[in-house]
């Protein structure tokens, strides 16, 4: 394959321009085959707003990964999958596509019923503990933007993008710089993972949760509900950043698991419209420009950090919570982007040290801001919510004159959002948004309004694991996989981390 880099078009130049201009450009004849490999707005001169185009000639490179290799010993027992987020439905996939016919335990619904309690959740304030916005079939990038971007670059990041391209997502994930589903139609294609897993010899079990280990030389025995049990030669841990129930049982029976840097927050939306001028300046509104899109950060020397995280154009703030008398928020976005208001989590570091440095801590402390969230009005899922501009100004009062209008699938109520957060979360936040201003200018404007709190940025813990094999330090037949195992941060790295320890099960095990 020979690739034409750094192809730069005008936006109203088609994608079938780019590829001409990259044939001329190398001198390729007439009539070669030219692909869109990579496409990227350059939007840092808003009077002149490009496409960036990598174009390849030739035969594409699939980049798949190369063959797994299979061990030579045979299975005493089936592998199983505890969680069918993103890495617990890619390791199920990888497994069942091989010939091992995995078994996957979902401690929340299936799509269908769980699409029906998180519109009760929405619409009722009515919460399913088990099945919700963070669990259940497809795992919590179900109900979120369906964001594909990551900062790893693994061999097998193409592959999950192909795989989602065969089960019905657009073929331009494969080239966009950015790429993103939409969780209308990631909850589609989610239930054709599971169709071809099940079609290729896998089961899987909703409304099953894993409520007990026991550990033997030769298997792995586990209880379902606390009835029922199972034995099985590989375990995989793919619960998710959610659950902390897995994380109680692991330490009730000695596994080595240790405190990890999260983040708190936020959501803070704007007009998605002014969020377009403020990024593209006149070009606001062009019919081949997307929903403007930002990420932000900022660092001092010596200290914390504050960052954009999971940005949502044209999206909604959801309620994300996962226990009565806690409240978390989060950001969605369905395909189209269409919605009126931009949204993204702000949020701050928090480090060990700041809550103690356990793991009882860990969870703790993020649980006690959702908890004083959840007390400050209703106690009924009511979200705190407060203009940017009060925020700023330590006072409240503005809410009802914002033409932005909370977009929070919920009940909101008007609160000082200072008396929520630490006093360091407060001034980190300030001094950030202070600095975005500057990056992004316009993005400190009175009347932009935030949603809290964004607790749920990352897991709080780490499952010891083995780095070359990836079972974990104390049981080599349980793989602690994904984000909820402290290995990934979002959909792309978390199905990643499924499939590598699913090869490294392949690598000890016959497929048959």
């Amino acid at each position: 394959m020979d690739l034409v880099e750094n192809v730069r078009m005008d936006i109203d130049c088609s994608e079938a321009d780019a590829i001409d201009e990259a044939r001329r450009r190398s001198g390729k004849p007439p009539g070669s085959i030219g692909r869109i490999y990579k496409k990227s707005i350059d939007a840092r001169h808003k009077n002149n707003i490009q496409f960036v185009y990598s174009v390849s000639f030739g035969e594409d490179e699939k980049n798949e990964p190369p063959n797994f290799s299979y061990g030579k010993k045979a299975q005493e027992h089936r592998p199983a999958i505890a969680g069918f987020g993103p890495a617990g439905m890619f390791c199920a996939l990888v497994l069942a596509l091989h010939g091992y016919r995995p078994i996957v335990f979902e401690m929340g619904g299936a799509m269908d019923a769980r699409e029906k309690k998180v519109d009760k959740l929405f619409n009722e304030g009515l919460l399913d503990a088990k099945t919700n916005v963070c669990f259940g079939e497809g795992g919590a990038g179900a109900f979120s933007d369906g964001k594909l971007t990551t900062r790893i670059n693994d061999q097998y990041c193409r592959f999950v993008l192909n795989r989602f391209v065969e089960f019905g997502a657009p073929e331009n994930i494969l080239y966009q710089a950015k790429p993103h589903i939409g969780t209308d139609k990631i909850r589609i294609i989610t239930k054709k993972i599971r169709e071809e897993i099940t079609k290729n010899g896998g089961e899987i079990y909703f409304d099953s949760e894993i409520t007990d280990i026991k550990i033997n030389a030769d298997h792995v025995k586990f209880f379902v509900n606390g009835k029922e049990s199972f034995m099985t030669s590989g375990l995989f841990l793919a619960t998710g950043q959610h659950s902390p129930a897995i994380y109680e049982l692991l330490l009730k029976i000695g596994f080595s698991i240790a405190p990890k840097a999260y983040s708190i927050g936020f959501r803070i939306e704007h007009k998605q419209s002014y969020i377009d001028e403020i990024v593209y300046g006149a070009y606001a509104g062009h019919k081949n420009l997307p929903p403007a899109e930002y990420a932000l950060s900022h660092k001092k020397p010596e200290t914390r950090g504050v960052y954009s995280f999971c940005m949502c154009p044209g999206g909604v703030v959801v309620n994300s919570s996962t226990e009565y008398g806690a409240i978390a928020t989060n950001g969605m976005s369905y395909s189209a982007r269409s919605n009126e208001n931009a949204n993204a989590a702000l949020a701050v570091s928090i480090f060990p040290e700041d809550y103690g440095n356990n793991i009882k801590n860990a969870f703790e402390f993020r649980k006690s801001i959702e908890r004083s969230a959840f007390e400050i009005k209703n106690k009924n899922f009511t979200a705190p919510v407060q203009t940017l501009g009060d925020y700023m100004g330590n006072k409240t009062g503005n809410l009802q004159n914002s033409p932005v209008s909370p977009s929070y699938a919920g009940k909101f109520a008007e609160c000082d959002l200072n008396g929520l957060f630490p006093g360091f979360v407060n001034e980190t936040l300030k001094d950030g948004i202070s600095q975005f201003d500057k990056i992004l200018k316009g993005y400190l404007h009175e009347n932009a309004v935030l949603t809290a709190p964004e607790t749920r940025t990352s897991s709080a813990a780490r499952i010891l694991r083995d780095k070359i094999e990836l079972f974990s330090v104390n049981c080599e037949r349980i793989y602690p996989c994904g984000e909820g195992a402290g290995y990934a941060g979002g959909i792309m790295s978390s199905a990643v981390d499924g499939i590598k320890c699913a090869a490294k099960y392949m690598e000890k095990w016959e497929n048959r």
